[in-house]
């Protein structure tokens, strides 16, 4: 399948398998636990208006942006369901956030006052709670006093109350993900105590969601689980989690015979040889191959696997057709997927490039012509 856009190089996402993880996801959470799809980083690569139009579709409760732009894109793309924005815009920008129904994240008794001085109409806002990563948050000690402030203030509205504990994504560091957890319920407590309505209490993002169902509260907000992404999971929470990035793919732009090249001597760090044929895929480290590439690197090509040839170049990846003399210009050139009997998947991928599963996705989908399927 070739995309719309004149560049012969693109991903492939799967917006059927961010379906199937949604519906993984609703079968491990009470019917009255809402998800909140965290759509970071142009939903991890995977591209943020296509995947809000999908998971809308399914009956999420609503989506949280980092990049106000994102989430401005995805009302114009006629998304309606109510959106949060994390901790990443400016209290100047209220006026815009108020006509487009986004819902800023508030942490200290000062925003609350911009915010309120800036803003020209109703606007819900949510309150972060800081139990121990040290990023934007309220310090639970200060948590009431916030959410007060919140309350008595002239259009700001608390539309909920929110935390990202840290994590490694692994075991190791339970305790304190236990300590972060609890200091966000206690901080949390202390405020309904105080009297104040908090309609969305949420501390739970995918590695969370994974290992502490205690804290799915009435609101989760996982991300990169969506897409397929692994995280270690407690026994009854391991499912079946389908990959969205499912093809990386190119063409060859050029199939070149160095046989003959006159006076013409390759540079000494061209790992070339007279008797070979090349072909250049127009594919590079500005679009998030490696620049230092391994020594195994190996693409498909008419269901056969060649290597590729170092370096990378900005655009451009050289590949080896020595062994495979009936390739021809727009051929397609598959990094990841399957080309005849063969496949690439993402942990190989992975491992070719020295990166972990998770660092694949936005590296990938940067730059890139996207091809969707349902």
């Amino acid at each position: 399948m070739v995309p719309a856009s004149l560049r012969p190089t693109w991903c492939e996402i799967d917006l059927g398998a961010v379906a199937h993880n949604l519906r993984q996801l609703r079968g491990l959470l009470g019917a009255d636990v809402a998800i909140y799809v965290c759509l970071k980083g142009d939903a991890s690569g995977c591209g943020a208006v296509a995947v809000a139009k999908r998971a809308e579709a399914e009956g999420v409760a609503g989506f949280a942006f980092g990049n106000v732009d994102s989430a401005l894109a995805c009302r114009e793309a006629g998304i309606e369901s109510p959106i949060m924005l994390y901790p990443t815009c400016l209290p100047e920008t209220a006026p815009i956030l108020g006509r487009n129904r986004l819902m800023p994240t508030l942490s200290t008794l000062a925003d609350v006052t911009e915010w309120d001085e800036t803003a020209s109409e109703r606007l819900p806002v949510f309150l972060k709670i800081d139990a121990g990563g040290f990023r934007a948050g309220a310090l639970p000690h200060e948590a009431v006093a916030v959410a007060r402030a919140i309350a008595e203030s002239r259009y700001l509205h608390l539309a909920g109350v929110y935390g990202h504990p840290m994590t490694s994504y692994g075991f190791e560091d339970e305790p304190y993900t236990c300590a972060q957890l609890r200091g966000f319920e206690r901080a949390l407590a202390a405020i309904e105590r105080a009297g104040i309505r908090v309609p969305v209490r949420m501390v739970s993002s995918s590695a969370i969601v994974l290992r502490h169902p205690e804290a799915d509260l009435n609101a989760v907000d996982p991300g990169r689980l969506l897409f397929g992404m692994s995280f270690p999971a407690i026994a009854e929470r391991q499912v079946d989690w389908r990959p969205a990035l499912v093809g990386l793919k190119s063409r060859l732009v050029l199939v070149k015979s160095l046989a003959d090249v006159g006076e013409v001597h390759p540079a000494p760090f061209l790992k070339l040889r007279p008797d070979m044929r090349i072909g250049l895929i127009p594919f590079g480290w500005s679009d998030g191959y490696p620049r230092r590439m391994s020594d195994t690197a190996t693409v498909l090509i008419r269901g056969r696997r060649v290597p590729l040839l170092a370096p990378t170049h900005s655009e451009l990846l050289r590949v080896d057709l020595t062994d495979l003399p009936d390739a021809v210009i727009g051929d397609e050139v598959v990094l990841l997927g399957h080309s005849g009997e063969d496949r690439i998947d993402l942990t190989e991928l992975a491992r070719q490039w020295g990166v972990s599963t998770h660092d694949l996705f936005p590296a990938i989908g940067k730059t890139l012509p996207h091809v969707y399927m349902s």
